[in-house]
């Protein structure tokens, strides 16, 4: 949530305009959605939305529904998917985001320490042809922290809002269970335990939890040293986890036990080891300005690259050194350094830092010599420039490469075609066949001025060989801010969420006109089929393994002519939130032999291609329309 109130104001000057100077995007009303035949093999289609059908065990097909308490009553309502992941057993664990705003009356600013509540997870299974849910235990994760107000003795100190999911992080464990970290501690900043208004605090857990997909349950592991609401977490090649940013509180980011950190987010950084359930502070060398959600990746030399993105709504609407994140950069975990790679665009219409942006790595493609040396990542849309940014949102779209080849590391970045349609917080997901889709989003920045934006329903694809971006289908419901959207195994992508602020930082209102939908959080999902999901019939494979090492070779048996097969990827299980999966990665194998209805590849030569834990093992066959993808088979690179 963006912390400078003044951005109301802002927002109230500029509606007059947007109503009456802006139509709504034809897209977005007119473009007709593929359903069958000849459409929907060129542009897709999208599922009818489906959403849970209970609140508190009783069937309803509401959003929310009134529930008694001691102070009259308040809105119970179903989880939005503000963060998901899919699991190695095909399942989906999602969990909403600011949970409570239903029940904000007048201002989010002045109510929300008291209305919120810790968000709900749910497990979503798709399998047996119909949508099923469960509640994991706890649900809301189990989190527990203490308020740290300005001044001791004046913050309120409700329980049910002092460990929220919203704003952490996730990735996966080496084994398939769930790292979450972080997240979000609500309470009024002043604000007496009986006075129903007072001024919101967003302050940053240390707690991390992990979930457990066998048990569907959470346990709690070592604390961070740090609070962090909107950190960033990557594993790195060994299975240790690398995390970065957050901030310790959002609104009033003043702290008289370590002055040093005040007016700015998290510098120090921190190790996960999964062996001791701890977090080590990884030295003040190690120190690093980031802005919020930092799109961070591994490199194939097994650093971490920062791509001179994130979201920059920050302590006081600023911090003092949001210069510094125009440039991207590179930590070495080996040696606990960063070394400056330069700003990113160079040459281009958009240099520099771009916020609220997604950081699609493209698939990691081994050399002649069966090397991996170079990494890609496409950025598309999203708003330019650090606070106050540029609120509308832009259509360009540009790859940064790494080569990490020779010892070095050297950053170039090369425009590509641009979206059809402008795009604030859109989420994309990379295809087994190489292509990028991005789904949802808005036309203007939502944090600035909640509700103010259309959404942008229309999906586009990416091709990599002709570097264009192409409309394909309309989703159903419109999705601004905190959407999902993830690669399932069966080679489909599940889209959901849409958690908006409170219109205007007031109370729930759609804006007439076209606006983006703010009558509280969707619950639904959709499943956007890409069109080579009707191009016929797909490879099968029938046998693979279940489990690799590095770099040994491994053979697959697939249903027909091992020469159909065009390539072979590993892709990582999607863990996702607030755009950013850390892990995100596709991995080309070298293929070594072709023979009947095997073929043999190489496995990744190390963690630093494809660090340890699940992956969804795709073959892709070569037809006169382009590739299409067998369905995942699930396996794991063993550490």
């Amino acid at each position: 949530m963006r912390s400078r109130m003044s951005n109301v104001a802002l927002a109230i000057a500029v509606l007059g305009l947007l109503v009456s100077g802006i139509a709504m995007p034809a897209s977005a009303v007119t473009r007709p959605r593929a359903a069958s035949g000849q459409d929907a093999a060129t542009l897709g289609t999208f599922s009818a939305p489906f959403e849970e059908p209970t609140i508190l065990g009783k069937p309803t097909k509401k959003k929310c529904i009134e529930v008694k308490d001691p102070n009259g009553g308040h809105l119970e309502c179903k989880p939005a998917a503000g963060s998901m992941t899919i699991l190695a057993n095909g399942k989906i664990v999602y969990w909403n985001a600011l949970e409570g705003t239903e029940n904000v009356k007048n201002g989010i600013a002045a109510e929300f320490g008291k209305v919120s509540v810790n968000d709900q997870a749910r497990l979503l299974d798709l399998g047996g042809g119909h949508p099923r849910w469960s509640i994991p235990t706890p649900k809301d994760a189990g989190a527990k922290d203490t308020p740290d107000p300005l001044v001791p003795g004046t913050g309120s100190t409700e329980k049910y809002n002092d460990g929220a999911l919203f704003c952490s992080d996730l990735n996966f464990l080496a084994d398939g269970r769930v790292l979450v970290t972080g997240g979000t501690l609500y309470f009024n900043d002043p604000g007496p335990d009986a006075a129903p208004y007072g001024v919101v605090e967003l302050q940053g857990l240390r707690n991390t939890r992990i979930y457990d997909p066998k048990t569907n349950t959470w346990t709690q592991t070592g604390s961070m040293h740090y609070g962090r609401w909107y950190p960033t977490m990557v594993t790195l090649g060994d299975g240790k986890t690398f995390i970065a940013s957050g901030v310790r509180k959002l609104l009033k980011p003043i702290y008289p036990d370590s002055p040093a950190d005040s007016g700015t987010n998290v510098k120090q950084t921190e190790t996960y080891d999964p062996a001791t359930g701890k977090w080590t502070y990884n030295g003040s060398a190690a120190d690093q300005s980031l802005p919020l959600f930092p799109r961070l990746s591994l490199l194939p030399d097994g650093h971490v690259f920062y791509n001179a993105a994130g979201q920059d709504f920050n302590p006081s609407g600023q911090s003092y050194d949001e210069p510094a994140w125009n440039f991207a950069s590179s930590y070495d975990p080996a040696k606990k350094t960063w070394t400056n790679l330069g700003a990113p665009g160079v040459g281009t219409l958009t240099p520099g830092f771009r916020g609220s942006t997604f950081s699609i790595m493209q698939p990691l493609t081994p050399d002649q010599k069966g090397n991996y040396s170079s990494a890609s990542f496409l950025s598309a849309g999203g708003v330019l420039g650090t606070t106050p940014g540029s609120y509308l949102a832009v259509p360009t779209s540009a790859i940064t490469t790494v080569d990490t080849s020779g010892g070095t590391e050297t950053m170039t970045t090369k425009a590509t075609g641009d979206l059809a349609e402008p795009r604030w917080y859109s989420t994309a997901v990379l295809l087994p066949t190489g292509q990028t889709i991005a789904f949802n989003g808005a036309n203007r920045d939502e944090v600035v001025g909640p509700g103010t934006g259309f959404p942008v329903q229309n999906a586009e694809m990416f091709d990599p060989t002709t570097g264009n971006w192409t409309p394909v289908a309309n989703s159903h419901n419109p999705r601004t801010y905190h959407n999902t959207a993830a690669l399932l195994p069966d080679g489909r992508v599940l889209v959901g969420g849409h958690a908006p602020i409170s219109t205007l930082y007031g109370s729930n209102r759609t804006l007439p006109g076209g606006f983006s939908p703010n009558d509280g959080r969707d619950p639904s999902f959709e499943i956007y089929s890409p069109p080579y999901m009707f191009w016929g019939p797909r490879p099968q494979i029938r046998e693979a393994p279940k489990k690799l090492s590095y770099g040994k070779q491994m053979a697959i048996t697939i249903k027909g002519d091992a020469s159909s097969i065009d390539s072979v990827v590993l892709v990582r299980n999607t863990s996702l939130t607030h755009l950013v999966d850390g892990d995100q990665r596709s991995v080309v194998l070298p293929v070594i032999a072709r023979a009947g209805h095997t073929i043999v590849v190489k496995t990744p030569p190390n963690g630093n291609v494809a660090p340890p834990g699940p992956y969804l093992l795709f073959v892709n066959q070569k037809t006169d329309k382009g590739l299409v993808p067998s369905v995942g088979r699930q396996t794991f690179l063993e550490p």
